[in-house]
């Protein structure tokens, strides 16, 4: 069946992100691991992304990256309502007709996920500078703050890194999901979280960060 990979990321008030985790302390804290996910962890911090990924079909190691990305990490009820409610806040976020666009990201792909294809794109080493797990996080303002620098420094690039890592994006974008030539905007990838991190780190506001499908 197909579906539509969905990524937001979007600045909103300090106070709603710091009152999150409170909001669901008392939800049950019984963790649950997917399958395999600890030696997936460990086969991609240890050099799994260097492996050839397209040849030029996609390999074993582009599909157990794949599977491994999408399937999530450790997780618990109040951390999945804590992204349920991170959720509701941006799209409160999307119909404010007043919201500023630097303040809200959106990219979107058929049968894929963007927050993936960023990931592939720019490596184990370089994506570890990114705050959450591949495209999911919930960031006060002094939390925005200490991420953006390393942001920075691994999507703000330029020259021959920059190209490697809009060639590494398209290559997952046009391999790995429903996208066709021409369709998927590599650089947008790059620009959108640093330019909401960025608003948010100027204006005292918190960030959240939220994969989905419809």
């Amino acid at each position: 069946m197909s579906y539509t990979g969905v990524w937001s990321v979007g600045a909103v008030p300090d106070a709603e992100v710091v009152a999150l985790p409170g909001r669901f302390a008392h939800v049950d804290e019984t963790w649950t691991v997917p399958d395999g996910c600890a030696d997936d962890l460990r086969w991609w911090l240890g050099g799994g992304d260097r492996e050839p990924y397209f040849t030029p079909e996609p390999t074993a190691a582009a599909r157990r990256f794949a599977a491994f990305a999408r399937g999530g990490g450790p997780t618990a009820p109040a951390v999945v309502a804590m992204k349920d409610a991170a959720a509701d806040l941006l799209r409160q976020a999307a119909d404010d007709d007043g919201t500023d666009p630097d303040a809200l990201f959106t990219v979107a792909v058929r049968d894929g996920e963007p927050a993936t294809a960023l990931h592939h794109g720019l490596g184990t080493e370089a994506s570890s500078q990114l705050p959450g797990w591949f495209g999911d996080f919930l960031l006060a303002a002094e939390e925005v703050r200490g991420a953006l620098p390393g942001a920075e420094s691994v999507l703000a690039v330029t020259g021959p890194r920059r190209t490697e890592v809009l060639a590494r994006v398209e290559a997952w974008a046009y391999g790995m999901t429903g996208a066709v030539e021409g369709e998927f905007d590599a650089a947008g990838l790059l620009a959108g979280p640093l330019r909401v991190l960025r608003y948010a780190a100027a204006h005292g506001r918190g960030v959240v960060a939220v994969t989905g499908t419809r």
